[in-house]
């Protein structure tokens, strides 16, 4: 049965240097009504351990991670100054964690654990 979702977590990691991509600002929103849910900052580690600042209800949200600065400093260019990952939180888990793998050039996610 569905349930509210407790926390969403990301995880940004730089696939060109090989190390966790750190400074780079995430915004979460609803899709439909664009309600921010929450934001943060990735650590040193890439990580935002919670973005949202209260319990989610299932449905769609969208994430996005603003890497212009982060890509510009570390890789003197950027293709994809913001990434924008849509998904479905089905409420199947208290926990989502949503990686990304960045470049300058390119990205891609996963659901992780």
């Amino acid at each position: 049965m569905p349930g509210p979702i407790e926390r969403l977590s990301t995880h940004v990691l730089d696939v060109a240097a090989g190390r966790p991509a750190e400074g780079v600002g995430v915004t979460l929103v609803r899709d439909g009504d664009a309600v921010e849910l929450g934001r943060g900052t990735t650590d040193a580690d890439g990580r935002v351990a919670q973005l949202n600042d209260e319990p989610l209800d299932p449905g769609d949200v969208t994430l996005s991670y603003d890497v212009a600065a982060y890509m510009t400093r570390t890789h003197g260019t950027v293709f994809h100054p913001r990434i924008t990952v849509h998904v479905r939180l089905d409420g199947a888990r208290s926990h989502y964690h949503l990686p990304v793998l960045a470049g300058p050039f390119s990205h891609t996610t996963y659901l992780g654990s």
